[in-house]
């Protein structure tokens, strides 16, 4: 038995959501979508039983990524579930495994193997987040029965995280889980640094932007720590609620860019038309890969902190220069920032741009976006480019010119995009912006395309729905 085969056998095992046996409706897939968003929240708001606020540090960037909030059921989010999918496509990609995704049968064999890697990473991450949270347990008994206490409850909470990504991409809900879970956290964490109104203890000060104004102007305070914060981290400020609405706008704007490619169709002789090439062709790709990078050389330099501190001690210098200000600093996540410290500011910049391009290009490789498989597929679906013999090879060629520079400048643009939006402290941070609005885009069109088809049923029949 293969390695895939013995995963795709662990996934039939376990516990899954069916398919709906009739296509729901519009407005039911909107209710089951809610449904799952609110037990994500829920989860995301619920303690975990025998661990301490304080026994945990507080990664914005890892929650955004992971979809996940430190100290609660959620604390794991969709982690494995990313985790276990990069690795997959990334073996499929490369051709390490021979799994071809355009057979049923593979591609469900794909799918299980998938969701049973899933499980496995669930395991791992929750026996080490188990022992790492626990170091300052409030439960009275043995370090034993607090981790396979704390251990227990992330296995059970981020399988059903797993379940509810399960029943959005089965046909109940829209779109994916995974990418439902991520919008949503983004905007919980954006809608807290607006309108949050909690008090921090050391400023009495609400930790959202419109009440810490209003508290501001009604004391009579230095409304310049309100434009710009100088005093504390964390603190949303007015810089950072002008930048989050300007890269909104402007990622829309870079969504809706295309080149296009003029080609023909053997099948339809004189009927011509365009591939579409999105402007940023790597998506948000980038800069998760470099964001799970830095939040896993954060997570080992924990785990190894209790067992080599001088290896802890390297792996936190080198996670250093993938978080800015630092973890574990009292610089404010404002402009000001880049004041106090312009040479990590400047660090953080080059590492984060230059993996950015390389985990971009990397990605169109691995991933199936590289000329040579696109080529390939335009070829099998007997498209060619007019003026050219129907040849692979040329159409190939044609393709490279387009699609690495390509995947090269859009690489950039979303890891500066990224970077800038760091360091001018917008809400949500920018790998969060970047992924809360490309996913946004994808429910608009979904949203679009499934009223099309319940406006005008004779599309179901056309497109085979």
């Amino acid at each position: 038995m293969s390695f895939v085969d013995a995963l795709a056998t662990l996934g039939q095992y376990l516990p899954a959501t069916s398919k709906p046996k009739l296509k729901p409706s519009l407005s039911q897939k909107l209710l089951w979508t809610i449904v799952a968003v609110v037990i994500y929240l829920v989860m995301a708001s619920t303690p975990l039983y025998g661990i301490q606020a304080t026994s945990f540090n507080n990664f914005l960037l890892e929650q955004v990524i992971f979809a996940s909030t430190t100290g609660t059921l959620a604390q794991l989010g969709i982690g494995p579930i990313i985790t276990a999918g990069l690795i997959m496509q990334i073996l499929v990609g490369s051709k390490l495994i021979n799994i071809n995704l355009n057979n049923e049968d593979d591609k469900a064999k794909f799918t299980e193997a998938q969701k049973g890697l899933a499980f496995i990473f669930i395991i791992i991450e929750s026996l080490l987040f188990g022992y790492v949270l626990t170091r300052s347990s409030t439960i009275s008994g043995s370090l034993l029965v607090v981790v396979s206490a704390v251990t227990a409850q992330l296995i059970i909470a981020t399988y059903i995280i797993l379940m509810l990504d399960e029943l959005v991409q089965k046909g109940w809900g829209l779109g994916s889980g995974v990418s439902l879970f991520i919008m949503a956290g983004v905007l919980k964490i954006m809608f807290w640094d607006m309108f949050g109104i909690v008090n921090v203890s050391s400023q009495n000060l609400p930790v959202g932007f419109f009440p810490t104004l209003v508290t501001t102007l009604a004391s009579g305070g230095n409304l310049l720590n309100v434009i710009v914060d100088t005093t504390k981290p964390f603190q949303p400020d007015l810089v950072g609620l002008i930048t989050t609405i300007s890269l909104i706008f402007l990622i829309v704007y870079l969504t809706t860019i295309v080149i296009e490619i003029p080609v023909t169709s053997q099948k339809l002789r004189g009927i011509r038309r365009t591939i579409p090439l999105n402007f940023l062709y790597v998506s948000s790709i980038p800069v998760i890969f470099v964001s799970v990078l830095g939040s896993d050389i954060e997570l080992f330099s924990s785990i190894s902190s209790y067992v080599s501190p001088s290896v802890a001690g390297i792996l936190s210098s080198i996670d250093s220069l993938f978080f800015f200000p630092p973890p574990n600093t009292n610089i404010p996540h404002s402009i000001y920032s880049v004041v106090l410290d312009p040479l990590g500011a400047l660090e953080y910049s080059i590492v984060f741009i230059v993996l950015c391009v390389i985990f971009g290009i990397l990605w169109v490789d691995v991933a199936g976006l590289d000329p040579a498989t696109q080529a390939r597929q335009l070829a099998d679906a007997g498209v060619e480019i007019p003026g050219m013999r129907s040849n692979p090879k040329i159409m190939e060629a044609i393709l490279a010119k387009y699609i690495y520079p390509l995947a090269f400048f859009s690489s950039i643009i979303v890891g500066v995009i990224a970077v800038a939006a760091t360091l001018l402290g917008s809400y949500g941070t920018g790998v969060g912006i970047l992924l809360a609005v490309v996913i946004a885009v994808q429910y608009y069109n979904l949203l679009a395309y499934e009223r099309s088809l319940e406006m005008y049923p004779l599309l179901k029949r056309i497109l085979g729905e």
